[in-house]
C-alpha cells in the first residue's frame, strides 16, 4: 500500500509486478486499490496483452486529467517464445522517446516470474556470450521496481480461507466436516488456492 500511497501523493513510486501461483489473489489485490483509493483520485485503466502497443494512446487521454492518478493494469501478463512485444513493453516502461506521464504507473500480474519463457537453448554455446540471450528475455521484469511473489497455499492457509468464505456466506457446517469436504474439493481441483476455496463455498450455497 505504501507504494500506491506515494504515487497518489506525487512522490516517487515503482511499477509493480505480482507474480506466482494462479488463484492466489494477485488480481483481486490490485483491483482492491480502487475501492481504497478512488476517493483520493486514483483511477485504473485495464489493458489486455494484445493491446500493449496501443498504450501511447492512453497517454494522450490521461494527460488531460492531471488531477487524477492512473494505474495502467495488465492482468495475466506473459509472452510466448515467438512473441516480440515484450521488447516494445520494455521500451514503454523505460519511457522511450515518449515520456510516461507523471500521473501514470504500471501494475501487472503474471503466473510467470520472468514473464517470457526461458529454455536451455537460450544458453546456446555457439553464441559468443550465451548469457546475453537469456538476459535479454528476463530483463523485462527489471522494469518493475516492486516485485512480489505469491506461492502455493499449504493446507492450513487454504482452510483458513475456506473458513473466511464460509463465514461470509453464513454456511452452517461443523468445522471438521467443512474442512474434510474442502480438502476433497481441492484434491479434485488439483490445487489449493483462494479461487478454489471460493468455488467450494459457492458449491455449498
Amino acid at each position: 500500500l505504501s507504494n500506491t500511497t506515494n504515487f497518489i501523493k506525487g512522490k516517487p513510486a515503482n511499477n509493480v509486478l505480482l507474480w506466482g501461483e494462479k488463484g492466489t489473489g494477485k488480481s483481486s489485490l490490485i483491483k482492491g486499490l480502487i475501492k481504497k483509493f478512488s476517493s483520493v483520485g486514483l483511477r485504473m485503466i485495464q489493458v489486455f496483452n494484445q493491446d500493449i502497443l496501443t498504450i501511447h494512446y492512453i497517454y494522450d487521454f490521461v494527460s488531460k486529467y492531471s488531477y487524477y492518478r492512473f494505474i495502467i493494469f495488465i492482468d495475466d501478463l506473459s509472452f510466448e517464445e515467438d512473441q516480440k512485444d515484450y521488447r516494445a513493453l520494455k521500451t514503454i516502461l523505460d519511457g522511450g522517446l515518449e515520456e510516461i506521464p507523471e500521473n501514470v504507473l504500471f501494475y501487472a500480474t503474471s503466473n510467470r516470474k520472468h514473464l517470457v519463457p526461458t529454455r536451455f537453448s537460450d544458453r546456446d554455446d555457439d553464441l559468443i556470450r550465451p548469457s546475453d540471450n537469456l538476459e535479454e528475455k528476463i530483463s523485462l521484469v527489471d522494469r518493475f521496481g516492486l516485485r512480489l511473489g505469491f506461492y502455493r497455499f499449504d493446507e492450513e492457509s487454504y482452510l483458513k480461507i475456506v473458513d473466511m468464505y464460509a463465514n461470509k456466506a453464513k454456511i452452517k457446517f461443523e468445522k471438521e466436516k467443512l474442512h474434510l469436504l474442502a480438502k476433497q474439493w481441492a484434491l479434485e481441483a488439483g490445487c489449493r488456492n483462494g479461487r478454489v476455496a471460493e468455488q467450494f463455498i459457492k458449491s455449498l450455497s
